[in-house]
């Protein structure tokens, strides 16, 4: 009978502490569900703010991009906080510092079991920089390349050159004087008004090419101007539309030297745009490609630069200088640009690593990494 009394109580006393363990179990469970349902929370919010600091940040830079003031772009970045649900915008939230808008997006969020030990709030922020720099990449590009070493030749802002292409005996413009090869306006008269300076410069088909881009596209962009060969037809509509994908640099594109600049109509369209155009460094670099099966010259662009869409003359004359008699008059289907550098080229589409760019070189807004401003306010000037 005792025996039983003491095994009765033992298995009471067992039940008890199963009871207790079971308990401690589910509170810790709870606990775990609670943590866990609440850092999900956490995690999401923070998502969202991250998410919305990205987005105000590549809105003002590209505000910056597009030569607004510092205001406005400071404006913009903070509409798109407002837009993605951030209510508080302190007055280091949105900085611009020089060519970088800095954001911070900041919210007070309500804990859901977190509320229970008493921590009804947690407050979650996330920063992001993004930068209107140099383009390395960019769409909307002319089919037209220059020589690096000519464009970066101490050209003037607002300098006219001229394409011109060889005449129907396919005969380069040349100047040669005492055996060295010479620019064109050496030998032949550039100054038209009589004032002493050159009024544009001679771009001839040794220091450019026309590029055909149709192995460079990749989706998701389409090709609306590709056509069989490097034909005419394909130019003009590249002249006319620019190209419709996306270039990187630095990289190799297959063109040609000796195409005729005859999309007169096409160039006219254009005239006053300001358009991007590929700068080389080097020809004939490693490249898988050849210009759809026609022998072609590959041209290694390292940068793009800026150009206004200045007119087409039919018939561009060049006299020579009195010095050469032996020369003459000279004739030509010719393209006349010139230099921009108020940095209206910019691509919606392009990237940048944030290096700010030369006035000529066009301009692409992305996020670089993000570093807190930690300086007694903004930078405020206007990009130009």
């Amino acid at each position: 009978m005792n025996w039983f009394k003491q095994t009765k109580g033992h298995l009471r006393r067992e039940e008890g502490q199963v009871l207790v363990q079971t308990t401690m179990m589910l509170m810790g469970l709870l606990a775990f569900i609670a943590i866990a349902i609440d850092a999900g929370n956490i995690y999401a919010e923070r998502r969202r703010m991250q998410n919305a600091a990205d987005a105000a940040a590549l809105a003002g830079a590209y505000e910056l991009c597009r030569l607004s003031s510092v205001d406005m772009a400071r404006g913009k970045a903070r509409d798109y906080l407002t837009r993605n649900g951030v209510q508080v915008i302190g007055p280091l939230d949105v900085v611009v510092d020089d060519n970088v808008v800095r954001v911070t997006a900041r919210k007070t969020a309500d804990a859901f079991l977190a509320d229970l030990a008493g921590f009804p709030t947690f407050d979650v922020s996330a920063g992001a920089s993004a930068a209107c720099g140099v383009a390395k990449s960019a769409c909307g590009i002319w089919p037209v390349t220059f020589e690096l070493a000519f464009w970066e030749e101490n050209l003037a802002c607002g300098e006219k050159f001229i394409l011109w292409d060889a005449d129907k005996d396919n005969q380069q413009l040349t100047c040669t004087i005492d055996g060295e090869e010479r620019p064109p306006c050496d030998c032949y008269n550039c100054d038209l008004d009589n004032d002493g300076e050159d009024d544009f410069r001679i771009i001839t088909e040794t220091s450019r090419g026309w590029l055909d881009f149709s192995d460079n596209i990749q989706p998701p962009y389409l090709d609306t101007c590709k056509a069989p060969g490097c034909g005419a037809s394909e130019l003009a509509c590249r002249i006319r539309n620019d190209f419709s994908g996306k270039i990187e640099v630095p990289t190799c594109i297959p063109g040609l030297r000796g195409v005729k600049a005859g999309a007169k109509d096409d160039v006219e369209s254009r005239i006053g745009d300001a358009v991007t155009i590929p700068l080389y460094s080097s020809t004939n670099c490693p490249s898988g490609s050849n210009c759809n099966g026609t022998d072609a010259d590959t041209y290694y662009i390292t940068k793009l630069g800026c150009v206004t869409v200045e007119g087409w003359e039919q018939n561009f004359e060049l006299q020579p200088k009195p010095d050469f008699p032996d020369l003459k008059k000279e004739k030509s289907k010719a393209i006349i640009v010139s230099r921009r550098c108020d940095g209206a080229c910019t691509s919606t589409c392009g990237t940048t690593d944030g290096e700010p760019g030369e006035p000529w070189e066009p301009t692409a807004a992305s996020l670089i990494p993000h570093k807190k401003f930690t300086g007694m306010g903004d930078t405020e000037r206007l990009m130009h």
